[in-house]
């Protein structure tokens, strides 16, 4: 059955329609491809110009387009470690082609290839996120020669969705990059890179051949998995299906989907008020999803999948068999279907998408829904989002509507604004953010933005929202010099200034910070920090978790200093360091001594070969004086020792099999509590209640093995082994903490997993 597929998928990863992909440019198409020969640095951003070092290729056929760059080096400097896929690695010779395929300066695919025939992309838009989760269908490999170094990539014409354009051209705006590993610098066409605010206004355009061509991709999956620790075995099967029209138009559905990862989290040990955002890993959710994406940094997502197939809700003393809901938890949700179709007409794209999970027998599934639509107008741009979401568990029903608006008022000059309206079970929200970024010349910048969230302005039941109850206040400046004499030992020198007001809607003003920042790049590639950081004294207004008798907690003023250093790549290792001493105030009302923070952390890096790497990082923290909230208006100070170790391994035979070893221990002491009371006015009180020291452990294993079939078709064997503990004493020592999570897991997991490309 799976014969002709398989031929299917082996044929279509090794060429590129009548081009073989393969490193070698001697295809007569290669000799009347457009040249590009001119280079700028740009990491450094000097702008130096170097011709003939680099020259690169651009030409389109009915197939798709196709790049390919000969890189001019002393072989004996060339670096090719490989690297995982979306891993930017400083440890290879890489070349980037970036290109907005419909030359409209929205959105801008980074594609890359090192060296070690690794792969990278990512999306950049024009509001500013740059999203590295998504993983498209191309090729790319290089080669080594005499005197130069080549790579080859393949783009087909249904990569991505793109504009329909009449006629037999179609202007990209691109720019074509390379990294020299040595000198750890980058050189670009356009003299930008998509890090630079004012980069889509700095790309080439170029004409090219245009063909129109549609594409159906099924990708069937099976999936296998067995807890020892739990005894539950789950096995799986289901599909996913993209076309693309060719004509501005794409549907993307999934049918019993497998979301489950094939690669862990981080550990994230979080007691503050805030949840934690974890990015998106699953494939459906990256593929075609850029148009969804209205975001802050990490303040606020308006959509973020992460929600869908997460945990049930359960109310299990309202059933019958109480003991039985309560054994048959789970932290995730299976899920029926999810759907998405988006349209590109000239300057309008519209957008739509769905999602059901699957009902239990103890809790129902929830239904989502997205309405997008965006249009550019000369140089602004104009959105609408809407995102409903229905939970019959919780009986309960939210919807959010989305303005969000951009204006390049000029190539220095850009403006964004989104306006948020809530809606949920009958109570109002709104929420406003705007934002802009002056670029006075090309080595400075000036940014300031505001954003107000009301109490009552909810976006986590689809989205991704950091607070609520918030005004916030920020401007930034930041400047770099690079002209520096031959015989001078820096390289780069970056400055900037960053203040941040916060408070809540009724005008409690939480700690005012200032921040500045110095980064030294030297002339044989090491780099060293030197930033200064002052919080003042003021209310937190989150910590008492909206305590309507109790609302802020009035916190001692404090002062940091952090040391950052990375070395040089030497032949077979690097390492890093980073150091933060912070001190603080005394509290009045109690027997404060004030806080003190220290904090460390040493990594390293050991590469013997090209397909071999080894990391080990060790993080050490102690604090003081470290507020935790218990209930209501009470409170504790802790002495904090907190001690993390991760061993990283990533192993690579060919470009077929991949060895990922990936894992986290955690070992957390919280001892001498201090029990403390808050009153209506803030201030801190000693309390008699007595409260009990604590520990807690975390453990975070995996090992995966993954054989790649062809592009984007995989098969997975995963390891899985985690566990996390919390007792109320400190009677166990650091080393006792990180054993225990391990000799008594929570979960073991095998897992079996098959993804191809049809």
């Amino acid at each position: 059955m799976l014969k002709y597929p398989f031929l299917f998928l082996i044929s279509s990863s090794l060429l590129g329609g009548s081009i073989i992909i393969d490193g070698d440019l001697s295809e007569p198409e290669w000799q009347d491809a457009y040249t590009i020969d001119e280079f700028y640095e740009t990491q450094p951003f000097t702008l130096k110009k170097y011709k003939g070092e680099t020259i690169a290729y651009i030409f389109s056929n009915e197939d798709g387009i196709y790049v390919g760059f000969k890189n001019f080096q002393d072989p004996l400097t060339m670096q090719s470690r490989k690297a995982m896929r979306d891993e930017m690695t400083s440890l290879s010779e890489k070349n980037s082609i970036n290109i907005d395929f419909d030359g409209d300066g929205q959105k801008a695919f980074i594609i890359a290839v090192t060296l070690g025939d690794s792969l990278f992309d990512a999306i950049k838009i024009q509001s500013g996120a740059f999203k590295k989760d998504w993983d498209g269908d191309w090729i790319a490999k290089t080669k080594k020669y005499d005197t130069y170094w080549v790579s080859e990539f393949y783009l087909p014409w249904n990569l991505t969705l793109m504009k329909n354009v009449e006629g037999g051209k179609r202007k990209i705006n691109y720019t074509a990059l390379r990294y020299r590993a040595n000198e750890k610098s980058w050189t670009s066409s356009a003299g930008t890179m998509a890090m630079r605010s004012n980069y889509f206004e700095n790309l080439d355009s170029l004409e090219i051949d245009n063909y129109t061509k549609s594409k159906l991709n099924f990708f069937p999956y099976l999936a296998a998995n067995n807890n020892t620790i739990t005894d539950l075995e789950e096995s799986n099967i289901g599909a996913e299906l993209f076309y693309n029209s060719g004509k501005g138009s794409q549907i993307n559905m999934t049918l019993n989907p497998d979301f489950g990862q094939a690669e862990s989290d981080d550990v994230i040990i979080n007691f503050s008020a805030q949840e934690t955002f974890y990015s998106e890993k699953r494939a459906f959710f990256n593929e075609n999803q850029s148009l969804f994406n209205i975001s802050n940094y990490d303040r606020y997502s308006v959509i973020n999948t992460r929600r869908i197939g997460s945990s049930p809700s359960y109310d299990c003393e309202a059933q019958e068999n109480t003991d039985d809901c309560n054994n048959s938890k789970r932290s995730f949700t299976d899920i029926d279907f999810a759907l998405r179709f988006t349209q590109k007409i000239n300057t309008l794209e519209l957008g739509f998408f769905s999602a059901k999970e699957s009902d239990e027998d103890y809790s129902k599934g929830r239904e989502f829904i997205a309405l997008r639509s965006k249009k550019k107008n000369g140089n602004q741009t104009f959105g609408h989002m809407i995102t409903h979401v229905n939970d019959d568990a919780k009986n309960s029903k939210s919807t959010v509507n989305v303005i969000d608006y951009l204006n390049q008022v000029s190539s220095k000059l850009r403006v964004l604004t989104d306006i948020l309206i809530s809606e949920k079970d009958g109570i109002n929200g709104r929420g406003i953010r705007s934002q802009y970024i002056y670029k006075p010349d090309s080595l400075s910048r000036n940014t300031a933005s505001i954003l107000y969230f009301d109490e009552d302005f909810n976006l986590n039941d689809f989205g991704y929202l950091q607070r609520n109850d918030w005004f916030h206040l920020g401007i930034g400046h930041n400047i770099q010099k690079v002209d520096f004499k031959n015989n001078s030992k820096y390289d780069l020198i970056d400055f900037g200034i960053d203040i941040n007001y916060d408070a809540d809607t009724n005008g409690n003003s939480n700690p005012i910070s200032f921040e500045q920042k110095n980064e030294i790049t030297f002339k044989d590639t090491s780099k060293f920090k030197l930033n200064f950081k002052h919080i003042t004294s003021g209310k937190n207004t989150t910590i008492t978790r909206k305590n309507s008798l109790y609302p802020f907690v009035k916190i001692r003023d404090k002062t940091s200093i952090t040391l950052d250093s990375e070395a040089i790549n030497y032949k077979y290792w690097t390492y890093d360091w980073r150091m933060t001493l912070e001190e603080g105030g005394a509290y009045k009302n109690w027997d404060s001594k004030g806080l003190s923070k220290k904090f460390f952390k040493l990594a390293g890096s050991v590469f013997p070969n090209d397909n071999l790497l080894f990391k080990l990082e060790l993080r050490y923290k102690k604090e003081d004086e470290w507020l935790k909230w218990l209930d209501e208006n009470k409170l504790a100070a802790y002495d904090l020792g907190q001690k993390t170790v991760s061993i990283n391994m990533n192993w690579f035979k060919g470009n077929k099999h991949e060895i990922r070893l990936k894992s986290q221990f955690v070992a957390l002491k919280a001892k001498n509590p201090i029990s403390l009371v808050v009153d209506s006015g803030g201030y801190l009180f000693k309390n008699e209640e007595e409260v009990s020291p604590f520990l807690r452990g975390v453990a975070s294993f995996q090992i995966r093995y993954k054989y790649e079939i062809a592009p984007l078709s995989n098969i997975y064997l995963v390891y899985t082994k985690g566990g996390d503990m919390y007792e109320d004493n400190d009677q166990m020592n650091m080393s006792d903490i990180f054993e225990q999570p391990w000799e008594n897991p929570s979960n073991e997991i095998f897992s079996l997993k098959f993804r191809l490309k049809y």
